[in-house]
């Protein structure tokens, strides 16, 4: 049996998946929640136009890092997916703890009790979606750390693990900016994990290419997003990293992505890059750069698309 990948519209083999943005955020739901200015996506006719024209320009699938719990609605995701031919990965999983309601009943489990709710998600379906048909199902696991192990809640790290080495889902990590990405990658692997289960985002946050270059070759996707961040200087520090990357023939361990959580970097919401600078801006300056066909299509999705794949 083919290895594919599971989308909220149900399975499909991973190279149907073309080009994809590998860290987003397509739909989120206000909440009462501690953060100040926390993202809320709640538009829908402006999230599905953009969606569309993501399609129209050549882009294929998205992401989708909003886990249960943090505004995440899988119904809507299924509608967007639908209505615009966007294929969409939804996650289960856990975000940054000041992304959830006070009394949030993900931070009161103990670790077998969040690797049953991670592994329920994946059996039968995100929790949000089971009062209709057709249920939606996710197609990875996302964590979320803090700048060191010790603020970070281990437990749930442990459960997500567990679950992936259960399922095969990969897991994508979200970091404060690359902070202590040693030992949370020392304490993983400890667990089991093995490397090319893992995706280490937001990484061009810490431009360090000897860092890069280690992690890449012990086998890890390293998640690259701060290209429409002017206070990160990509043309100094993410396009540089490509490059540099890429001529050390790692480039296969590289996902690209816009992760544009907040509105007021949508197009249609607050005129933003939007979602199709992927394609625009994104995918047309790596076709502009020394790099083979094959490693512009793998930098665009291909190589998530082969390790999103289960079965």
């Amino acid at each position: 049996m083919n290895k594919q990948v599971m989308t909220v519209l149900g399975l499909i083999d991973p190279d149907k998946l073309g080009v994809i943005d590998g860290h987003n955020h397509i739909w989120i739901s206000p909440q009462m929640v501690p953060a100040v200015n926390a993202p809320v996506l709640d538009q829908p006719d402006q999230i599905l136009a953009e969606l569309k024209e993501y399609r129209q320009v050549g882009g294929r699938s998205q992401m989708d890092c909003q886990p249960i719990g943090a505004g995440r609605d899988g119904r809507k995701l299924r509608w967007l997916s639908r209505e615009s031919e966007v294929h969409i990965v939804a996650s289960t999983g856990f975000h940054l703890q000041e992304y959830y309601p006070l009394d949030a009943e993900i931070w009161r489990m103990d670790m077998d009790q969040a690797a049953n709710l991670f592994i329920d998600e994946i059996e039968n379906g995100l929790v949000e979606t089971r009062m209709e048909t057709p249920l939606v199902f996710p197609g990875f696991i996302k964590i979320a750390v803090r700048e060191s192990l010790q603020e970070s809640p281990l437990h749930l790290i442990e459960a997500a693990v567990l679950v992936s080495m259960q399922s095969g889902y990969l897991i994508e990590m979200h970091t404060q900016k690359g902070n202590g990405v040693e030992d949370f990658i020392e304490f993983i692997s400890g667990l089991g994990l093995p490397t090319e289960r893992l995706v280490i985002c937001h990484i061009d946050k810490r431009p360090d290419i000897g860092l890069h270059q280690e992690l890449a070759k012990a086998g890890y996707l390293l998640e690259y997003d701060t290209f429409f961040r002017p206070k990160y200087e990509p043309e100094k520090h993410v396009w540089p990293l490509i490059e540099q990357m890429a001529g050390m023939g790692l480039d296969q361990n590289l996902v690209l992505a816009t992760d544009l959580a907040d509105g007021s970097l949508w197009q249609k919401i607050g005129k933003g890059p939007g979602i199709c600078s992927f394609v625009n801006v994104i995918q047309k300056r790596l076709e502009k750069m020394a790099l083979s066909k094959k490693s512009v299509m793998g930098l665009c999705g291909g190589n998530l698309a082969c390790r999103l794949a289960i079965g």
